[in-house]
């Protein structure tokens, strides 16, 4: 009973630490309490604990908790250890300046996309920030990195992936699941997913998988931008210089 006791509060804790993300950076005892359904001393101390090992930090102002940067370590020891970073970081560097538009590589991670490397073309500094995309995650069926890797996936996997609630982020966004498996299909006749104005407004992507020589999936690359950069009539020439960026990648494995 006190093992199993340990188990439950390591998975509080880590449940704790789920609560952190990019749109809730800093949180309270009470906010995580409510979102986790726990008593507010229970998660005070864990956060307690987690700050006293350097995992947390907390606001003296605001009084509530954020990542610290030990977080980190394990985000690049994890990095480190992909064995395809040096093969795929300066092939999409290339092709964001190519294209002059953002490109991503993605991969599956659970019922999101995982997003692992982000390149910016020059010319983007002056209008768009820069941010790493490393950690984030987005939904498959909005997302031209999402439609590309279902694209390499048997019916089951994608109907179980697609399955869950569905935002409509934009009056584009396909949510019955009919649509998106026609979108899914059409895509894996041309080869290309497209994100048309569907997760962010304003933003169209370009999608195309990436698979190693024996045709196992391993991720998928995507190029984004503004529509006034990403043009319908830009879609095609796009599409085929993402799938000769895949291919170059596929043929260094």
């Amino acid at each position: 009973m006190e093992a199993e006791s340990k188990v439950k509060s390591l998975h509080k804790a880590l449940k704790v630490l789920e609560c952190f993300t990019p749109k809730a950076m800093e949180l309270g005892v009470s906010e995580i309490a409510r979102l986790l359904d726990l008593n507010k001393s229970n998660v005070y101390n864990i956060l307690a604990t987690l700050e006293e090992c350097g995992y947390v930090k907390k606001n003296k102002t605001s009084e509530k908790y954020s990542l610290d940067f030990k977080m980190v370590q394990f985000s690049y020891t994890v990095m480190s250890s992909y064995p395809y970073t040096n093969l795929i970081v300066p092939v999409i560097k290339d092709l964001a300046s190519d294209l002059n538009a953002i490109v991503y590589f993605g991969i599956p991670h659970g019922d999101k996309v995982l997003y692992l490397f982000s390149a910016y073309p020059k010319s983007y500094g002056k209008n768009i920030p820069y941010r790493s995309i490393l950690g984030e995650t987005a939904p498959y069926y909005c997302t031209s990195l999402g439609k590309a890797l279902l694209i390499s996936m048997e019916e089951n996997e994608i109907m179980h992936l697609i399955s869950g609630e569905k935002i409509k982020y934009t009056e584009n966004t396909l949510v019955e699941t009919e649509d998106i498996l026609a979108d899914i299909k059409q895509s894996k006749e041309r080869g290309y997913a497209i994100d048309n104005i569907e997760h962010e407004i304003g933003v169209r992507c370009v999608g195309v998988p990436v698979t190693d020589r024996n045709g196992s999936l391993i991720g998928a690359i995507s190029a984004s931008g503004p529509t006034s950069i990403v043009t319908e009539e830009k879609i095609e020439s796009f599409s085929q210089k993402i799938m000769t960026a895949a291919f170059e990648i596929q043929s260094r494995l």
